[in-house]
């Protein structure tokens, strides 16, 4: 559709809500549904940028009823975004080693000043849970090489697939932790977060690389730099 020039595509589900009743009529030999369905892309949408909503077969066949007898149909395609404070919420999941998130972080901060007490910003950092992963063993180690902090409790990816240099999948958890504290305390109460996105900026400017990645000297030059309470950061990372 989006190669032919839609600006957007609108699907009709082709089976009814069991919970429907009487108000949808599924086609023969197809089954109601007991859940609602949830559209989503297996991996292979990379390229498609146009929207896509999904139509209740209830709601789409009085559209395809008018569409049949030659009726012009306008629909409009609208997003409903939760603000019960009057100001947009919007949040960024993403790790100290993440490539593709980089670019954002760079060239976001300025926007998000400018959006200023009208948005609220919330940066989440996703680190497994060793216990589900197996990386806490049965005498209560860590059976995951140098990937897991906390006896194997929180882990992350190694970046660069090298078990025995670099940066390592425990270090990213520990930086991880520190961006959590530093946005807990500088920026979750006004979801700004200046101080946040200078440390993340400055990070990436002189400490992003495998030598000085942990190194106690550069990160506290960076808070430093960021207007950040080194002890601050650190009593809520012991906590």
């Amino acid at each position: 559709a989006q190669r032919s020039g839609a600006a957007g595509v609108i699907i009709a589900d082709n089976s009814c809500l069991c919970d429907a009743g009487k108000t949808c009529f599924s086609e023969p030999g197809v089954e109601c549904e007991e859940r609602e369905p949830i559209m989503a892309d297996d991996g292979s949408g990379a390229d498609i940028s146009i929207p896509a909503f999904l139509m209740f077969k209830q709601d789409a066949d009085v559209v395809k009823a008018e569409l049949r007898a030659n009726s012009v149909v306008q629909m409009e395609m609208a997003w409903s975004l939760p603000s019960p404070d009057d100001r947009v919420e919007y949040d960024l999941w993403t790790i100290p080693t993440d490539p593709v998130s980089r670019n954002f972080l760079r060239t976001f901060k300025d926007a998000s000043m400018g959006l200023g007490a009208r948005a609220y910003f919330t940066p989440h950092m996703y680190i497994y849970d060793g216990i589900k992963s197996n990386c806490r063993g049965f005498d209560g180690e860590s059976q995951c090489y140098n990937l897991c902090t906390n006896n194997g409790r929180y882990c992350a990816t190694d970046p660069d697939n090298d078990l025995d240099k670099g940066i390592s999948g425990a270090d990213v958890v520990e930086e991880s932790l520190r961006r959590i504290c530093i946005w807990k305390h500088y920026g979750e109460e006004n979801g700004v977060g200046v101080e946040w996105w200078d440390y993340v900026n400055i990070f990436m400017m002189q400490c992003d690389t495998p030598d000085l990645f942990m190194k106690p000297k550069c990160i506290n030059e960076v808070m430093y730099k960021a207007s950040i309470d080194e002890a601050v950061v650190q009593q809520c990372i012991d906590d």
